[in-house]
């Protein structure tokens, strides 16, 4: 491909990297390439090196720039099947693991969250798979995304009237969503409560811990495997040793981070942190 190797992209990954804070080589060329001539089209710009002239010029470009690369895709209850195994099988095996070891809280964290609609996602088959007082537990999900605009979409928590009525089951909406206009819908307090959000680069050298479920869908499939396998390690530190790790339909783990996760759930693409690389202290440690 002549793009990769053309001085104005280059320059342009250099300065999309340098404010990204990660190195120049962890996201894939193919999906950059499609994110950048994208925002050119979009100002009637055909060369890289007018446009690095840009966002050098222009700090509020490279800022479009950085949500272009950074903007998830995102819907209500994506992936039917995930949600399904969720509420039938990992739930209750997690709840009947947290009695077994007379703990009470249950802890949770979207990566990549988007706008929001996965963790309340998350918060609404909590409520349905638990009951009105969620089972006694604690629940706290954590909900992070690199994006401040969709973040901000996402804490307030107001979405378009047919969005929701698409895809929130009928018998949902009630329960969980205030209607606030003839095109808006909220979501309930009690909803919201349950979700904390918070900017966060997947490059960080440290992530958060103690986690019995974490999801990181459709993201790390525009990451190069070299960038992948180091977030995966830091995932698995992230993970209680009972963890639930959730991927994207089309995402699988590979390389050296194969043998960090054992498959769960194959169509659900749920996996489980294997042990035995603890044990052996097979060199995975994380940030």
């Amino acid at each position: 491909m002549m793009d990769v190797k053309d001085p104005g992209y280059i320059g342009i990954k250099r300065e999309l990297f340098r404010h990204l804070k990660v190195s120049s080589d962890a996201y894939k060329d193919t999906y950059l390439v499609r994110r950048i001539r994208a925002r050119m089209r979009k100002l009637g710009i055909t060369s890289y090196t007018e446009y690095y002239r840009l966002i050098k010029a222009n700090r509020s470009e490279l800022d479009e720039l950085l949500l272009t690369v950074a903007i998830n895709v995102t819907e209500f209850f994506r992936d039917p099947v995930v949600w399904r195994t969720l509420e039938r099988k990992v739930l209750p095996e997690l709840v009947e693991h947290k009695r077994k070891t007379h703990s009470s809280s249950l802890k949770i964290w979207s990566a990549a969250c988007s706008t929001g609609q996965e963790p309340y996602s998350i918060a609404m088959t909590l409520y349905e798979t638990l009951g009105e007082n969620l089972g006694g537990f604690r629940v706290s999900i954590l909900a992070t995304d690199i994006d401040r605009e969709a973040l901000a979409v996402a804490m307030k928590g107001e979405y378009p009237a047919d969005v929701i009525e698409k895809q929130i089951p009928k018998a949902m909406i009630p329960k969980y969503f205030t209607r606030v206009s003839d095109e808006r819908y909220r979501v309930s307090p009690k909803i919201k409560r349950l979700v904390k959000f918070r900017q966060f680069n997947l490059f960080s050298p440290t992530y958060p811990k103690g986690f019995d479920i974490i999801f990181i869908r459709n993201v790390l499939i525009y990451i190069k495997r070299d960038a992948q396998e180091e977030i995966f390690a830091k995932l698995y530190d992230s993970l209680e040793d009972h963890g639930y790790l959730v991927l994207g339909k089309t995402e699988t783990i590979l390389g050296n981070a194969a043998r960090m996760f054992k498959l769960h759930d194959l169509v659900a693409r749920i996996y489980r942190k294997n042990l035995e690389v603890k044990k052996h202290g097979k060199g995975f440690g994380g940030g």
